[in-house]
């Protein structure tokens, strides 16, 4: 187990995202599943081609072609602050690596997905990736206000490439000329998130052009940020959140030549 002894204590407030059960006066940690049912997987992926053949893979040795992914076990999260997140870069955008628990593997410090996308068709093919957050239960207290999202997209063949973009729901800071301004990422010493795109939907990106046999690398990294303004007072209890990819594909269509 990792030795995560380094990362900020906060005496005065502490977050659990839930998506088991926090109660009792002490954190009690019960069965996501016992909560909320076969919903509670934190990640998702659903690929649904039209005209085209993409494919799924959990990584890029993966024999097996799918258009659906599910994440392993879900647990509940402790918050953590995004310059402790950093201790694991290496780790972060490569095939099979496991979220970091606490000590006592009873929750995640942050939770970790790769997976794979390709080509296996004749045609190329153009594809809309959203990446959503979901509401398994719901309670007075939004857990996605303080939420970070590391979204990875990069070339599958390419190992060198850690190419990423963060982002968070937009803070409570309205500037009448620019709209909503965007969260930190962490504190207010370090750089910006972007803003999701709305309530639901983290971010939508659009490929074009996707050639046979070409292969994407897709990782989401998600944490409740310590540092976060609105991460105080006592966490909820029958909160849960988890995220989902949607993959929209079809055949590209032919630029009309001048």
């Amino acid at each position: 187990m990792v030795d995560l002894s380094f990362i900020k204590k906060r005496k005065k407030k502490r977050i659990i995202a839930i998506v088991g059960l926090l109660c009792f006066g002490g954190v009690v940690v019960v069965s996501a599943i016992a909560l909320l049912g076969q919903q509670a997987a934190p990640m998702t992926v659903r690929l649904a081609n039209s005209g085209v053949s993409l494919a799924l893979y959990k990584s890029e040795f993966d024999n097996e072609k799918k258009s659906f992914l599910l994440a392993a076990e879900a647990k509940p999260y402790s918050e953590i602050s995004e310059p402790a997140l950093r201790a694991y870069e290496g780790a972060l955008d490569i095939d099979d690596s496991k979220p970091i628990e606490n000590s006592d593997g009873k929750a995640y410090q942050f939770y970790q997905y790769t997976f794979y996308l390709t080509n296996t068709g004749e045609v190329a093919a153009d594809y809309t990736f959203t990446l959503n957050v979901s509401y398994p239960h719901k309670s007075s207290f939004d857990l996605a206000d303080v939420l970070r999202v590391r979204f990875y997209e990069n070339d599958g063949n390419n190992k060198q490439s850690h190419n990423f973009r963060t982002f968070a729901k937009h803070s409570n800071q309205y500037d009448q000329d620019k709209g909503w301004l965007p969260e930190h990422i962490s504190d207010s010493s370090s750089g910006y998130c972007e803003n999701f795109v709305n309530q639901s939907e983290v971010v939508t990106s659009k490929v074009a052009a996707f050639q046979p046999g070409a292969l994407m690398r897709y990782t989401i990294v998600m944490w409740v940020e310590g540092d976060d303004p609105q991460a105080t007072g006592k966490a909820p209890t029958d909160a849960g959140i988890a995220l989902g990819v949607n993959i929209s594909a079809h055949e590209t269509e032919e630029t009309p030549q001048e």
